[in-house]
C-alpha cells in the first residue's frame, strides 16, 4: 500500500490526498498467493484407527507409557542379566504388498497362532538384535557380529526367548483376548505370501529395543481379522486397569476440573411440546420414585457424574442429622439404554401398579388420566383431572403449516428427578469407590431439581395425586 502522489488531480486537499491509499493490482497469474501442500502424508481412516486401538489391548501400558508391559521387560532382564529396554515407537495399518519396506533381508520372522484363530501374526526381531540376544543365551559377551541368517540352533534359541516372552505378557493380558503361541519360524517374506490374504490389513507395531548396549527394533505384524476381536467388555479386569492407569497418568492435570454429583431418584419420558409449554404450577407424573424426600424417608438413588453416559453409582439414601447422605453400593460402568427404552421407562398402568394404585375399572380410569404421553400435566384450576394434555394447550396448532419442528414430537427428553447434586473434581471422581459416602446437602421435604441431560431446568415438590405420585413446577429455569 501506497499514498497517492501529491500532485494527482483531485478535489481533495493535500492533507487528504496524502492520508488515501491505494490497494496493489495482483495479476491472476500473479504468485502474491501461494497454496502449500504437504505431500506423501499417511492417510488414516476412521477404520485404521479403530484397528490400532485394538492392537493397544495387546501391548498393555504401550498407550499411556511407551513402555511394554513391565513383566515382559523383568523376564527378559532375567534371561539376558542386562538392562532392557522396549518401547513403542510407532503404530500404522499396511498392506501385505508393502512388507518389504518394513522387514530386511535376512531376518527373523516368528509366526504367532493366537488361539483359536486361523488367522497368523508375524514377531520380527532385528537381526542384529537377534544375534546379541543368542550370544548373551550362549555364555558370550554379546559382541558384534556379521548380519547372517540365523542357523538352526540359532533359531531355537530364539524360539524359546519369544515363548518366554509370550508367557510373561500372558498374565497381563485380559481373558477375551484369543492367547498367543509360536507355531513356526520363517527366514523371508517369501514365505510369508502364502500365510497372509492379499487384501487383508496389518497393524504394525514397532518397538525400539535395546540389550544392553544394542539398539534394534522388534515388529509386530497382526491381521485385521485378529484384531476385530480384541474389543473387551468394558467391565473387564483390563478395561478397568487402563482406567486406573490413566486415571493415575492423568490425575494432576484433571484435579482442577470440576463437574456435578447427581443424585437421581425418579425419572419420566416427556415430548419436547410437552415440556416447552411447562409452567408454574403444573404437575408432572413420575414413572417412579425410589426415595420419598417428602416424608423423610430413606430409599436409594443413583448417583451419575457430568452426562452419566459412563455409568453411574449405585447408592443408599439415609436422611441424618445434616440431611440426606448417599452411600454407594455399587459402580455399575457403561452406557445406559436410550430414553424411552422399555426397562427403564414403564408403562403408566406399571408405574401405577408401583405406587398401589387400585385394580379393575379403577385402574383403567387411571390409564384414561395418563393420555399417550408418559407425562401429563396438571394446571392449577383443575388439579384433579388429567385429561387436559399439554398438547391440547394450544388450539392454534393445527392453523400453522408443517414444518420440520414437528418431528421433534417423536422424541422422548428423560426429565430426571434429582434429590440434590453436588460440585466434584475429577480427583474425587477417581476416588468414588464401594461404601463411600457422601453428604447431599438437602434436608427433607426441599424442592427437588428437575434436569435433563445433567441440565436443571425447574425445580418442584413431590405431590400425590390418587395413588400417583408426580411433581409440581414451582419455578423453571
Amino acid at each position: 500500500m501506497k499514498p497517492t502522489r501529491p500532485g494527482s488531480s483531485s478535489g481533495r486537499s493535500e492533507p487528504e490526498r496524502t492520508m488515501m491509499i491505494q490497494m496493489p493490482k495482483f495479476s491472476a497469474q500473479g504468485r502474491e498467493w501461494k497454496k502449500y501442500r504437504f505431500h506423501d502424508l499417511p492417510k488414516v481412516t476412521k477404520h485404521h484407527a479403530e484397528l490400532l486401538r485394538r492392537l493397544e489391548w495387546m501391548l498393555p501400558n504401550v498407550r499411556n507409557t511407551g513402555e511394554a508391559s513391565q513383566s515382559v521387560k523383568a523376564r527378559l532382564e532375567e534371561m539376558f542379566e542386562d538392562t532392557v529396554s522396549l518401547r513403542a515407537e510407532s503404530a500404522q495399518i499396511v498392506v501385505p504388498s508393502q512388507l518389504p519396506k518394513f522387514v530386511g533381508d535376512p531376518t527373523f520372522l516368528a509366526v504367532l497362532a493366537p488361539m483359536p484363530n486361523k488367522s497368523r501374526g508375524l514377531l520380527e526381531v532385528d537381526m542384529a538384535l537377534a544375534h546379541k540376544a543368542i550370544d548373551l543365551l550362549l555364555g558370550g559377551t554379546g559382541e558384534a557380529v556379521a548380519l547372517r541368517p540365523l542357523t538352526d540352533i540359532e533359531e531355537g534359541v530364539m524360539t524359546y526367548v519369544i515363548i518366554e516372552t509370550l508367557k510373561a505378557l500372558a498374565p497381563s493380558v485380559d481373558e477375551s483376548i484369543p492367547k498367543l503361541r509360536i507355531e513356526g519360524v520363517m527366514r523371508n517374506l517369501n514365505e510369508v505370501g502364502a500365510l497372509l490374504g492379499e487384501d487383508e490389513n496389518l497393524a504394525v507395531m514397532q518397538l525400539r529395543t535395546s540389550f544392553g548396549s544394542q539398539n534394534g527394533y522388534i515388529r509386530l505384524f497382526v491381521p485385521e481379522s485378529i484384531l476385530n476381536g480384541l474389543n473387551p467388555p468394558d467391565q473387564s479386569p483390563v478395561r478397568r486397569a487402563r482406567r486406573m492407569a490413566d486415571a493415575a497418568a492423568h490425575g494432576a492435570r484433571l484435579g482442577r476440573v470440576k463437574t456435578w454429583l447427581r443424585a437421581e431418584i425418579g425419572d419420566v419420558a416427556i415430548l419436547p411440546q410437552d415440556l416447552a409449554e411447562l409452567r408454574s404450577g403444573d404437575v408432572v407424573m413420575i414413572d417412579s420414585i425410589s426415595c420419598r424426600s417428602d416424608r423423610g424417608e430413606n430409599g436409594t438413588a443413583r448417583l451419575r457424574i457430568g452426562t452419566g453416559k459412563s455409568g453411574y453409582c449405585d447408592a443408599e439414601i439415609s436422611l441424618g442429622d445434616a440431611g440426606y447422605q448417599a452411600k454407594i453400593t455399587g459402580v455399575i460402568i457403561g452406557e445406559p439404554p436410550p430414553p424411552g427404552a422399555p426397562e427403564e421407562v414403564p408403562e403408566p398402568q406399571e408405574a401405577a401398579a408401583e405406587e398401589g394404585a387400585p385394580s379393575g375399572e379403577e385402574s383403567a380410569g387411571d390409564e384414561s388420566e395418563a393420555g399417550e404421553s408418559p407425562a401429563a400435566s396438571l394446571s392449577n384450576d383443575d388439579e384433579e383431572s388429567t385429561s387436559n394434555s399439554l398438547v391440547e394447550r394450544n388450539p392454534h396448532m393445527d392453523e400453522q403449516q408443517p414444518d420440520g419442528s414437528d418431528l421433534l414430537n417423536d422424541i422422548p427428553l428423560q426429565i430426571a428427578v434429582e434429590l440434590g447434586r453436588v460440585p466434584i473434581t475429577a480427583e474425587g471422581v477417581v476416588g468414588l469407590k464401594i461404601g463411600h459416602v457422601i453428604d447431599l446437602n438437602r434436608p427433607a421435604g426441599e424442592p427437588l431439581e428437575l434436569s435433563v441431560n445433567g441440565k436443571v431446568v425447574g425445580r418442584g415438590e413431590l405431590v400425590e395425586i390418587d395413588g400417583n405420585l408426580g411433581v409440581r413446577i414451582l419455578n423453571l429455569a
